[in-house]
């Protein structure tokens, strides 16, 4: 019953870790990897300047 309590344990361990980790990772004001990573495949056209009428 000891090896069972241990892996209970250390699979929570893991868990509490993982979610630490992502809830971090989310908080970060910067993008990510796979966002800079996905542009090219943006289908949204860029924003267009406006010219000053004269």
């Amino acid at each position: 019953m000891e090896v069972l309590g241990l892996t209970i344990f250390i699979s929570f361990s893991l868990g509490a870790l993982f979610a630490a980790m992502f809830f971090f990772s989310q908080r970060d004001s910067r993008r990510g990897i796979e966002q800079d990573a996905l542009l090219p495949l943006d289908d949204t056209p860029p924003a267009q300047a406006k010219k000053p009428q004269p």
